[in-house]
């Protein structure tokens, strides 16, 4: 029943229907009225009424009453009574005429209204049941056609095996059939082996949720059994049982088997070179050894080779797949190395997977070249030649009468070469080919010369042999033939390998399913939408990862599935498909409706159809854990360039990295020698600009006046020696940054115009009166206290807060001692590499001699510490000889080390800092005990190197 929302109202009081009529019209509804009971009935008969408000005294032309016609049959709609407020019982009354409530009069408008609503839901509702029943009953119908229409039988059980619904071969089980069947116990209706089975099949369907199966092999025949349970809210309601022969089809699969292994002999084993193509893209599919031996690639060289790059003239060879030519004369493929030979090409065409292919024999003819330069010689040398051929050659003339055979052909015929010249040579061909021999005779002329056809011929030995013979009309200066010369193969091996490829045609669609179960069992969710964001086709990851039925997932727009705005992968296919061309390797956050939020690389690639783009393959993989090893990776390692983990290192990384997308000035603060320079790579590289340059400007190194022309630049003329116009640094840095290191040494000139770039990004060369403006992001360095400069008059105030915007301060390498044994393993490869000696690490000594020393020049007096080290060092380890003296003597003098051999270092413990003297086990084993057990925090407490310590619990005997 088609539910509709127009309304009709019957009553004879038409003031009444006018009244009702405008307060529903007032709400949208469309309403039908009516004067009388005939009239009602036929207008809710008509398939557009959803709701009738009919009046309780309503009578036809005759006398009939709204009662007798409920009382006859149902009413067709819902139906609202509309009583007199003078009825005593209007429930009654709204009950014998089937109504689902009543309106008394003066009609009420919020209860009339509320009535529409209320029975409009009721149609619907009561149309959508009446749907499902007949959709029930029809689908019930279908099941049992199906059943019937094959050859096994089903079961419909419920929870406790209990058959509820059966259908097909039923009588192939012994006391059953499909009308005593139902509410019998399934497992009663088998034998008492064949119940034992089948109950346990049942049993693991149930355990498992999942189908179970088994086969049975009883006198020659298979038969499988699926059991599929059935779930409703979570909870077992039955199970189908579905039972079939499968002989047939298992034979079928030994058939295949032995198909494909015939095939796969006739394929590789034939002397032609044999490729298979496809005709579309005109690409190499697969290849047998003798294409590639006469080709001169390797083997698996040739898949996905475009044919065309094989032929020294594609065109014809294209020209020929495009027609669906079987044969073309002469062709030359051109070998790997570039040379090239003639060839003749036998083609066959078929369709597998909807896409047309093309199977290409291809025989080498260089040697029938040969043969036909020598019939150019002479009779003799041709007839020399032509004996050693294996292909059955012959001349005859207009009538048929045999001019000269070749030893091939008499061996083939068993005839003797001299005695069958002047025999009927069409005496070996069937009707329809001489038929079509004499035709062809009758019509021969310089545009059709040669005719191609494969015959089946009797050999001596009573073989019967696939020949193609090739018939060549030699014509005279009237276009008459006065000769024709043929050439037969014998393509015996070639027929039969067409057959078998033939019968591999099922074997690939087996592949394709196959192919798309792999894909359903990838753990990446992947996803094929077309060039209108449909989605065609997606695998169960796909489903779990935007938590979406897959089943329902087909045939959807993209946007109704991908849920969120902005999401990357709606994005990314838009942009695949708008370009034509494949994201790769794209990693980026997505929110997940199921596991939240989740890192993962999206690769998608461009799909083109026959004519036109089809769409695009959508690969996301989670690759959460990954990018958290990085992130750990990266937090244990170092930053850009900088090398440390310690905490405060890990500080100055987390600055950075939300420093690098931004445009902010960055003052960066810290001693000489802590790495201010690769804070500044660091953040370039790192940010938005990384495509510019990066301009290095050492303010302390260059005069007022000089200083000056670097940055801003001059013009000729502007002083004694400006010959020329020069670019300054900050014209230079364009769209890019400008690093000034050592700031704090500017003179106040250079201050005052510095500011003035930083405050409108204007600026005037030295000697010019323009005006510039540059695009330049500005990172500043200084060793030096700003802000007593600025107390001092030395540096401008407003200078220094317009650079002051995010300062990154450095600390010390004597403040985080912990990153010392990383920068000493980072030096190390770099000098490994520069020397090209293999340093493994520094001794005992040396790297207890680093721990204690207060590096006053910090990283760069280290890493030339360690240069001057590996210089002198012959490789492997640097020990405490390698190191410069004066280091050493300054490191004893600032801890007060006694003076004695430099293998043993001696110094105290101080509670707040690494050990001064050499720790003793009871030293170790209670800093240890301090610190949890953790040996990289405990070696930073004593002062060693982690190595150091993890000899020492060796030698003691402590595994930690």
């Amino acid at each position: 029943m088609k539910v509709n929302s127009t309304i009709l109202v019957a009553d004879g009081d038409s003031a009444m229907r006018t009244v009702i009529r405008d307060i529903l019209s007032g709400k949208g509804y469309r309403v039908k009225t009516v004067s009388g009971l005939d009239e009602a009935l036929a207008a809710m008969a008509d398939g557009e009424t959803g709701l009738a408000f009919l009046a309780y005294d309503l009578e036809d032309g005759e006398g009939n009453t709204l009662r007798r016609a409920a009382a006859g049959a149902p009413l067709p709609v819902p139906v609202v009574l509309v009583v007199d407020a003078s009825l005593d019982d209007p429930v009654a009354a709204a009950r014998e005429c089937g109504a689902l409530t009543y309106l008394k009069k003066p009609v009420d408008r919020s209860r009339l209204l509320m009535a529409a609503g209320q029975g409009l839901a009721a149609g619907e509702l009561a149309a959508r049941l009446a749907a499902r029943e007949s959709d029930l009953a029809r689908m019930r119908a279908f099941l049992r056609g199906v059943a019937d229409c094959g050859d096994g039988s089903f079961f419909v059980l419920d929870a406790k095996g209990v058959v509820v619904e059966c259908g097909g071969r039923i009588g192939e089980l012994p006391g059953a059939d499909a009308e005593s069947a139902p509410g019998r116990p399934y497992l009663s209706l088998l034998s008492e082996s064949t119940a034992e089975l089948h109950e346990g099949i049942l049993e693991r369907a149930r355990l498992t949720g999942e189908p179970a199966r088994i086969e049975e092999h009883r006198g020659g025949v298979v038969a499988e059994t699926v059991a599929r349970p059935v779930a409703e809210g979570g909870v077992l309601a039955g199970y189908v049982v579905a039972r079939r022969d499968i002989t047939a089809r298992r034979r079928s699969e030994a058939g295949l088997a032995e198909n494909e292994e015939r095939y796969r002999n006739v394929f590789e084993g034939a002397d032609w070179a044999v490729l298979i193509l496809d005709r579309e893209s005109g690409l190499i599919a697969a290849a047998n050894k003798a294409a590639a031996r006469a080709l001169g690639y390797e083997r698996d060289e040739l898949p996905g080779v475009a044919v065309e790059d094989l032929a020294a003239r594609p065109e014809s060879l294209l020209g020929g797949l495009e027609r669906g030519v079987e044969r073309i004369s002469l062709c030359h493929l051109r070998r790997k190395d570039g040379s090239s030979f003639p060839v003749e090409i036998s083609l066959s065409y078929y369709i597998c997977s909807g896409r047309e292919m093309a199977i290409l024999y291809a025989l080498d003819v260089s040697r029938r070249k040969v043969v036909e330069e020598a019939l150019r010689e002479g009779a003799r040398l041709y007839r020399a030649v032509v004996e050693d051929q294996t292909e059955l050659i012959c001349r005859y003339g207009p009538d048929g009468k045999l001019t000269f055979v070749n030893g091939a052909y008499a061996r083939f015929f068993g005839d003797d070469e001299d005695e069958v010249v002047g025999n009927d040579c069409f005496v070996h061909f069937a009707s329809m080919d001489r038929w079509r021999l004499a035709e062809w005779l009758g019509r021969a002329d310089p545009s059709e010369p040669v005719l191609d056809c494969e015959v089946r011929q009797l050999r001596a030995d009573g073989e019967m042999r696939w020949i193609q013979w090739t018939s060549r009309a030699v014509l005279d200066e009237r276009r008459s033939v006065v000769e024709v010369q043929a050439v037969g193969r014998d393509v015996t091996e070639r027929k039969d390998a067409e057959r078998a490829l033939d019968a591999a045609t099922q074997e690939k669609e087996q592949y394709r399913l196959n192919l798309i179960a792999t894909l359903k069992s990838i753990p990446d969710a992947i996803m094929t939408v077309d060039s209108d964001l449909v989605i065609v086709a997606s695998n169960n990851a796909a489903a779990d990862l935007f938590a979406f039925d897959r089943q329902r997932m087909r045939g959807r727009r993209l946007e109704d599935v991908v849920t969120g705005e902005g999401n990357p992968c709606v994005g990314v296919l838009k942009q695949v498909l708008a370009t034509r061309k494949a994201v790769r390797g794209y990693e980026i956050e997505l929110e997940t409706p199921t596991l939240g939020e989740r890192m993962v690389e999206i690769n998608c690639s461009p799909l083109v159809g026959r004519e036109r783009h089809a769409g695009a393959v959508l690969v996301v993989r989670d690759v959460s854990r990954v990018a958290d090893l990085e992130k750990k990776l990266q937090q244990r390692h170092g930053f850009r360039g900088l090398v440390g983990r310690s905490v405060a290192m890990q500080d100055v990384y987390e600055l950075l990295g939300q420093l690098s997308s931004l445009e902010s000035i960055v003052l960066i603060t810290g001693e000489s020698g802590t790495g201010k320079e690769l804070v500044a790579e660091a953040l370039h590289y790192g940010g938005v600009r990384a495509g510019k340059s990066l301009i290095k400007v050492n303010c302390s190194a260059l005069s007022e006046n000089l200083l000056e022309s670097e940055l801003f630049g001059h013009v000729k003329g502007a002083f004694t020696g400006a010959v020329r116009d020069k670019v300054g640094r900050i014209q230079a840095a364009q769209g890019g940054t400008l690093f000034l290191d050592e700031i704090g040494d500017i003179s106040p000139l250079i201050q005052l115009k510095l500011l003035r770039f930083l405050e409108g990004k204007e600026y005037e060369r030295v000697g010019d009166a323009r005006t510039l403006s540059a695009d330049v992001r500005i990172i500043a360095a200084t060793n030096v206290d700003l802000r007593e400069a600025v107390r001092q008059g030395r540096f401008r105030e407003d200078l220094y807060y317009r650079l002051n915007v995010m300062p990154v301060h450095l600390p010390p390498l004597r403040e985080r001692p912990e990153d010392i044994p990383l920068l000493v393993e980072h030096f190390l490869n770099i000098f490994s590499d520069q020397f090209g000696k293999s340093f493994d690490a520094v001794s005992e000594e040396v790297m207890d001699l680093f721990m204690g020393y207060r590096w006053p020049g910090n990283v760069r007096e280290l890493r030339h510490a360690l240069e001057h080290a590996c210089i002198l060092s012959p490789g492997k380890s640097v020990t405490l000889k390698h190191i410069r003296k004066d280091l050493v003597e300054q490191a004893y003098a600032q801890h007060a080390y006694p003076q004695r051999e430099p293998s043993r270092p001696v110094a105290s413990i101080s509670p707040a800092g690494p050990l001064r003297r050499k720790p003793g086990q009871k030293d170790v084993l209670a800093v240890l005990a301090e610190c949890g057990g953790n040996k990289v925090r405990a070696a930073r407490r004593l002062g060693i190197h982690r190595a150091t310590l993890y000899r020492k619990l060796k030698a003691w005997g402590v595994d930690g």
